[in-house]
């Protein structure tokens, strides 16, 4: 009986010291990794950025060639987060991908070096051709990219990268596109609405759109763009919906649904007027009651 008595004693005594131990383990992991519930949600929110820029400017002949880029770099933040925006950069300024995704610099002068070797190769070609340019008239090729956060709260960041170019002829061109990333794993928002009423969101586009260019009705607004004769609202842009404040805009690019004079029309929508509209999968991200 001593003896069962005291091999109990001895396990709970051990086990006693094991659970101390693992407690106290526990909270010194937790105070080295910052896995308080403070602290975890500071992580997941947490978000700051560093504004750089780089540009280069060389004369090919009698033309000046200029590239420009500027970002709104992300340096604290969800590690998850970073590196999807990171990446997202990468992808978009067309680095050379044994390039580190931090080392900002590096990505600036990999895109400026690719975009004044195009305009380069397009100054050399005119020369070649033999098209001729007046001393007096000094031309100029131009790119630049500008990469900025728009727009962030406590579940989401949206950035939005538009580039402009000029290479000649009666003007240059351009383009703008949005992305949301989702703060807590910096996952791409790219599945925003129900499939069975994508019909629906086309329709309130086509509605915002009518109030833009300040037309009265779908066959006065199909008019002046580039659908089909046959379309009852306009397509889907070609580019995802992105989240600014406590709406979904939608931006069409130059020549996607218009002329060039027209320049890149767009919708916001209230995300409350959407709501029915909403995948639920995109329901369940937004905090209960709130559009924000």
């Amino acid at each position: 009986m001593k003896k069962l008595i005291f091999t109990f004693l001895t396990i709970f005594t051990v086990c006693s010291f094991l659970a101390c131990q693992h407690k106290e383990q526990q909270q010194t992991e937790n105070h080295i990794l910052g896995l308080t519930k403070q602290q975890k949600k500071e992580q997941k929110t947490t978000f700051a950025i560093e504004t750089v820029k780089d540009s280069v400017s060389k004369k090919v002949g009698k033309i000046v060639c200029t590239s420009t880029i500027s970002i709104d770099f992300p340096t604290k933040g969800n590690p998850y987060l970073l590196n999807s925006i990171r990446e997202w950069i990468i992808d978009w300024t067309y680095a050379n991908d044994t390039i580190p995704i931090d080392d900002y610099n590096a990505i600036m002068k990999d895109y400026n070096a690719n975009s004044m070797k195009e305009m380069a190769d397009m100054a050399q070609e005119r020369e070649a051709d033999g098209i001729d340019i007046p001393d007096e008239i000094e031309m100029g090729y131009s790119q630049e990219m500008k990469i900025k956060k728009i727009y962030e709260n406590d579940l989401f960041v949206t950035y939005c990268v538009t580039t402009y170019g000029y290479l000649g002829g009666a003007h240059g061109s351009a383009t703008g596109w949005g992305t949301t990333f989702r703060k807590s794993d910096g996952k791409v928002l790219d599945h925003i609405f129900r499939n069975d009423k994508i019909t629906d969101v086309q329709q309130m586009i086509t509605n915002e759109l009518q109030k833009d260019f300040n037309v009265n009705s779908w066959e006065e607004l199909k008019e002046q763009l580039f659908v089909d004769e046959y379309a009852s609202y306009v397509p889907m842009p070609q580019g995802d919906p992105y989240i600014v404040n406590d709406s979904i805009v939608f931006s069409y690019q130059q020549y996607e649904i218009g002329a060039y004079a027209i320049g890149m029309p767009g919708a916001k929508i209230a995300i409350n007027d959407l709501r029915k509209m909403l995948a639920p999968s995109f329901l369940k991200i937004l905090k209960p009651n709130s559009t924000k």
